[in-house]
């Protein structure tokens, strides 16, 4: 027997159908058939349970209707919100999760007849986004205005933690969309071979629009330049002998001075210079984090 905490609670518009679930229901699930769409105005999202599990209060002013040979729907007769589909042979029932309260503590899991679905939405996202998917949102849905633009960035790093001698800055755009996944490519081949090379520190990478950028921070140039004679020298050989990307620029810097590295002693809360990589707070004695790498 559940207990009202372990129960779903929620209400048409009006207030006069009221439908009780148990937490254990399926969903929310995503349905953007023909039917849901003509019915609803958009993709139908529900909560799937057995109907024996599933209670009503207000059952006089809901409307059951024949939907198809295969389904009934009902409504309220009062306010008119969709409340619910049920198979004409089954045991379930798939309750609207615009019942329940906004606060329904579920996700989309799982989105059914994609290939009904019109082109004026874009299907919910199920589970969680992967690195790849923020990539192709963020170069799929550019966000920007006249002085600053949005895209995406990822850091690779090699656990060197030397301080780095020097650091190469590269902006790249392309023409456009095709070229700059032709830019990618090259790129993720570039940081394969950059953390293969034991000078490498790591890089900061990624797109603004058209806009291509990196940071790389290396132990001294010579590891540098072995690192960039692999597939960099590949797609130079490209960029000067093909009509490939608008525009480029690159540059070495090194360092006028070198800072120090600050961690907060996780005992007494105090900021410790790690520098030296001592490994207790001077001031507490309390062990100290791991120091992190320069960059």
């Amino acid at each position: 027997m559940t207990s009202p905490s372990d129960e779903l609670h929620g209400s048409c518009h009006c207030g006069r159908v009221r439908v009780t679930m148990p937490a254990s229901s399926t969903g929310v699930i995503a349905c953007h058939c023909a039917d849901c769409q003509k019915l609803h105005g958009n993709f139908f999202a529900l909560l799937a349970a057995e109907r024996s599990a599933v209670l009503w209060e207000g059952e006089e002013n809901i409307q059951w209707y024949r939907s198809s040979p295969a389904n009934e729907r009902s409504f309220c007769a009062h306010c008119g919100s969709r409340l619910a589909k049920r198979p004409v042979e089954g045991s379930r029932i798939m309750v609207s999760a615009g019942l329940f309260d906004r606060s329904l503590p579920r996700k989309v899991l799982n989105n059914l007849w994609l290939e009904q679905k019109p082109g004026f939405y874009d299907a919910p996202r199920v589970g969680p986004m992967k690195p790849e998917d923020f990539v192709a949102l963020a170069l799929a849905e550019p966000i920007g205005t006249d002085t600053a633009q949005y895209g995406y960035a990822l850091r690779a790093a090699s656990g060197n933690k030397q301080p780095p001698g020097v650091v190469a800055l590269t902006w790249i755009a392309a023409k456009d969309p095709a070229e700059r996944e032709r830019i990618r490519a090259h790129s993720r081949q570039n940081v394969q071979d950059f953390v293969a090379e034991p000078g490498f520190i790591s890089i900061v990478t990624g797109f603004t629009g058209l806009r291509g950028f990196t940071v790389t921070a290396w132990e001294d140039e010579p590891s540098m330049k072995r690192a960039l004679a692999k597939h960099h020298a590949v797609a130079m050989k490209e960029l000067f002998g093909e009509r490939f990307v608008a525009s480029v620029w690159t540059s070495v810097w090194t360092a006028t001075r070198i800072n120090r590295i600050w961690v907060r002693c996780p005992a007494c809360g105090s900021l410790e210079d790690v520098s030296d990589d001592h490994t207790s707070c001077n001031k507490c004695h309390a062990l100290m984090p791991e120091r992190p790498a320069f960059w």
